[in-house]
């Protein structure tokens, strides 16, 4: 595939997707199709960006529609989907994709597509197609997993790995529907570690008032060891994993914890919640990872720091880069997780020179 096939960006004007549409706007040359149900903030972005190399178009397209999806898979080559929420999206695009011979990038797509996709000798399916599926190529799945990667890079024995994942940020619809449903064990467990080869529940408690470079101020973490951090201990051959969802509000996770108690499907509560933190904290968002090696006492051997403040853009770069590498030709035939196929090295790279992002790698000194 090259840089000149045509893109089509689903959910292109929203905050992950316009995000998408900038990067893409500026790296290819082919034409970019940016998608939704409204044309009208489709073209509005399309005129807001300016010279670059790729042609954009606005496509109205309904993804609850199975004629007009197909319609619009009809002229791609590859798939970006920023639409979600990523429980009602789950294999639809994906599908839509495939039956068209394109490819596809899901900048969520978590566990439970993935499941769908490989169900039933699914992976086959893409793989004699010649077609290409990614997903969890955003933030958080994807760059979460791929970090850790490449910090361990070189490290002959890596034994424990603390994550501290999060912040201060909006809510889209969205995402908030996503945030809310973001339970169970096709997901992930609460309080639950990596111990030794194997999940360990009611292990962790919660560590509150925390300082850490990745975060401008002090931070509450809650245990929460993730289907990815699973995938990346066994990758790693990880003694220890400790991963913990980090909250720079007090309003979001006190509604969170509310809403799955009365399990309410309402997410008007919670994205008034996320506004109210953002009023009070301003809106920023990082990523901290500490690596041992040989043994999992004393301090860190090496300390990996993100720090952003959009997350939504810190997706969008993720999901450009995966299109990127597929237009490249660098992700084999089949359905991937992003951090599983992703040059750690090459993506971390590119995430350095990004403007909107502050990374940091130190070295325990000795």
């Amino acid at each position: 595939m090259s840089d000149t096939t045509t893109i089509g960006v689903l959910g292109g004007y929203g905050a992950v997707g316009s995000s998408v549409v900038r990067r893409l706007h500026q790296t290819v040359t082919g034409q970019l199709l940016i998608a939704g149900r409204d044309p009208a903030r489709a073209k509005e972005l399309a005129r807001t960006l300016g010279p670059g190399t790729a042609s954009t178009e606005p496509a109205t397209v309904d993804r609850n529609d199975p004629a007009s999806l197909d319609r619009f898979a009809a002229r791609c080559g590859l798939i970006v989907n920023c639409a979600g929420p990523s429980y009602r999206v789950l294999d639809t695009v994906a599908r839509a994709a495939l039956r068209h011979d394109a490819d596809y990038v899901d900048a969520a797509g978590d566990d439970p597509t993935l499941l769908r996709l490989l169900a039933d000798g699914g992976a086959n399916e893409w793989v004699a197609a010649g077609r290409i599926a990614v997903l969890s190529a955003g933030a958080l799945p994807g760059l979460s997993g791929l970090l850790p990667r490449h910090l361990a890079a070189g490290i002959q024995r890596p034994v424990r790995l603390d994550a501290y994942l999060g912040g201060v940020a909006a809510l889209t619809p969205a995402a908030a529907g996503d945030v809310l449903l973001s339970r169970g064990p096709e997901h992930g467990i609460s309080g639950a570690g990596w111990r030794g080869d194997d999940v360990r529940e009611r292990t962790l408690a919660p560590r509150r008032g925390l300082s850490l470079p990745a975060f401008p101020r002090l931070v509450d973490a809650f245990p929460f060891l993730s289907t990815e951090a699973v995938r990346l201990a066994r990758a790693v051959r990880l003694q220890q994993v400790n991963w913990y969802t980090v909250f720079g509000g007090d309003q979001l996770p006190q509604q969170l914890a509310m809403s799955w108690a009365l399990e309410s499907t309402d997410t008007r509560d919670l994205i008034s919640a996320a506004t109210e933190d953002v009023r009070r904290h301003g809106s920023w968002y990082g990523q901290e990872f500490h690596l041992w090696e040989d043994d999992i006492d004393g301090p860190p051997t090496r300390t990996l720091s993100l720090t952003t403040e959009d997350s939504y853009e810190l997706s969008g770069f993720m999901a450009a880069a995966t299109a990127s590498a597929i237009l490249a030709g660098e992700v084999p035939p089949g359905v991937h997780l992003a951090a599983d196929t992703l040059d750690p090295a090459k993506i971390t790279q590119a995430l350095s020179a990004d403007p909107a992002v502050k990374i940091s790698l130190a070295e325990a000194m000795g």
